[in-house]
């Protein structure tokens, strides 16, 4: 059975090579020589300063299949421990700033040689412990690898975890298998079939607190194919179970220590941030997309073109977002003064 699980994670997904790593002649600053679009314009991660977000109100995010058992498995690729699942009703997104369903590829983390870093975006030029992030495919294209080729296909949703004292219990079934796969290639299933739904969807209304951008895989071969959900307020987990990721091995035989891509510049890139209508009165609802977007969004790429070929497309990181419906405010004054008569 684990070889049948290793097998289909090597034949179902491209979206990670094997020949990079994080420090020495094939670390992140060298990406670019193999991997033209590694210095592409619109990469990731980057530094979200909050003064310069623009806010927005999106309809909300949808999530589906979450709550529904899942047989999960955690493999070590020799970059990050991944949670993957192969049934056929796998858990899907839509709403926010996406304009189609999008479906569950897999999970990973990403983490740094100590507590005070690991988390790939960054926040008012502060660092998390650990990321999470979750992928999703656009299910129009029919499959992970056919998305990867159109310059709207992934969506990936980032988390952002603080160590702390407090252990996280959903973390539980996690770190208490990880030493199981230390080695490189190695995999196991998981004994909680919620743990899915547990990380994707932990709390739904803190998920309507998020900034948005188009960006990158943060990953050799770097493409240029991600709307980034980025979720506001970080999560927990303990000092001792973070320090647990540090023990599996890396493709160069050493202890995975740390395991994420410094900031990338964001080149005129605008960032998003959703104001969720619960919080606000005077609603502005942001379509998500005008026929101009919808055109550009699904333009076919060529992962393999240089970054000079890729002009053509990267018009997409703005995504369109400017059409917009405002509640006038003479109108609610006028209702006011109605509603006052009969007081």
């Amino acid at each position: 059975m684990a070889f049948l699980v290793f097998t289909l994670v090597l034949l179902s997904s491209k979206l990670v090579v094997g020949n990079f790593s994080y420090d020495g002649n094939s670390g992140p600053s060298h990406w670019g020589d193999e991997y033209k679009q590694c210095i592409g314009k619109f990469q990731s991660p980057i530094d979200i300063e909050e003064k310069d977000v623009t806010n927005m109100t999106f309809p909300k995010l949808q999530f589906s299949d979450t709550e529904n058992s899942h047989v999960a498995y955690m493999i070590n690729n020799g970059h990050t421990v991944m949670i993957r699942s192969f049934d056929p009703d796998l858990p899907t997104i839509s709403g926010g700033p996406i304009n189609n369903t999008y479906v569950f590829q897999q999970l990973h983390f990403h983490w740094g040689q100590n507590d005070n870093l690991g988390s790939e975006d960054l926040i008012n030029n502060r660092s998390f412990s650990m990321e999470l992030h979750a992928v999703f495919w656009k299910k129009q294209y029919g499959s992970y690898d056919k998305a990867t080729e159109y310059s709207d296909g992934l969506t990936v949703l980032g988390y952002l975890y603080q160590a702390t004292d407090k252990s996280n219990p959903v973390f539980e079934s996690i770190v208490s298998h990880i030493l199981n796969i230390a080695e490189v290639d190695s995999n196991i299933t998981l004994n909680d079939n919620t743990i899915l739904g547990k990380l994707i969807s932990p709390n739904l209304a803190s998920t309507e607190n998020y900034f948005t951008y188009k960006g990158s895989l943060t990953t050799p071969p770097c493409l240029e194919i991600v709307q980034w959900i980025d979720f506001v307020e970080p999560q927990y987990l303990s000092h001792e179970q973070l320090a647990v990721f540090r023990k599996i091995q890396s493709s160069d035989g050493r202890n995975l220590t740390h395991n994420f891509r410094p900031v990338q510049p964001l080149d005129g890139r605008i960032v998003y941030r959703n104001i969720p209508t619960s919080i606000i009165s005077g609603t502005t609802i942001i379509a998500p997309t005008d026929s101009k977007q919808t055109t550009n969004s699904s333009e076919k790429l060529n992962p393999t073109k240089s970054s000079n070929e890729e002009d053509s497309h990267k018009e997409d990181g703005h995504n369109g977002q400017q059409s917009m419906w405002t509640i006038s405010p003479f109108g609610v004054i006028l209702g006011l003064i109605f509603l006052l008569q009969y007081q």
